[in-house]
Parts: structure tokens; C-alpha cells; sequence
């Protein structure tokens, strides 16, 4: 069940993917699915998320013209602001000028 809950977090990453709602998703209690979690996956349900949304969010800004607002919400942030601390944190950079640097040609059409 656990292989089958990151499959679901990749595929839906603006669900609302609290421990809660995924230990009920895997069919556990919220304890036992964290650490089976972490267990498993080397990493806290939290953080694996946050990696999720953060990947899902680059390759939208790579390879769609879609609005920062728009990647923000379809990548399962609450606002814009907060997918731009999380790239800030994570990437060193603004999702603005991660865009710049690296969307693919093809996509700015």
C-alpha cells in the first residue's frame, strides 16, 4: 500500500496529502503509516511530499507557459508565495528566474 500512496502523491500532488489523509489512503493509523513511511522511503511523508510538489512545479515552469499562480495551485501549494519559498529554499532561486534559466524552448510557444 505504500508503493501504491506515492504513486497516488505524484499523480495528485494538489490533493490534500496530510499524514492523515494518506495513512487513510494506505489504510492505516497516522503512526504506523509514518513510520512505515519513513521505513520504507528513507524520508519523513512530509518531506517526500514537498520534494513531489517542488518536482511537479519545475517541470511545469520547464515546460508550459502557465502562470506562476497556476503551476502554484496545480502543484498543490496553498499560494504563490509559498511555492516561491519553497524554491527559494530548496532551489536557491525564484520560480520566476528558474523559469528563465530553464524552460525549454519548445514550450514558449
Amino acid at each position: 500500500p505504500l508503493r501504491e500512496v506515492q504513486h497516488w502523491i505524484t499523480q495528485h500532488p494538489d490533493a490534500d496529502l496530510g499524514v492523515d489523509a494518506l495513512a487513510a489512503r494506505a489504510r492505516l493509523s497516522p503512526r504506523h503509516f509514518a513510520r512505515a513511511f519513513r521505513a520504507e522511503t528513507g524520508t519523513t511523508p512530509g518531506r517526500y511530499v514537498e520534494r513531489v510538489r517542488l518536482e511537479h512545479a519545475r517541470r511545469l515552469l520547464e515546460d508550459t507557459a502557465d502562470g506562476v499562480e497556476r503551476i502554484a495551485r496545480a502543484s498543490g501549494y496553498g499560494t504563490p508565495e509559498a511555492m516561491r519559498r519553497a524554491f527559494v529554499k530548496t532551489l536557491a532561486t525564484a520560480p520566476a528566474e528558474y523559469r528563465r534559466r530553464f524552460r525549454t524552448p519548445a514550450s514558449s510557444t
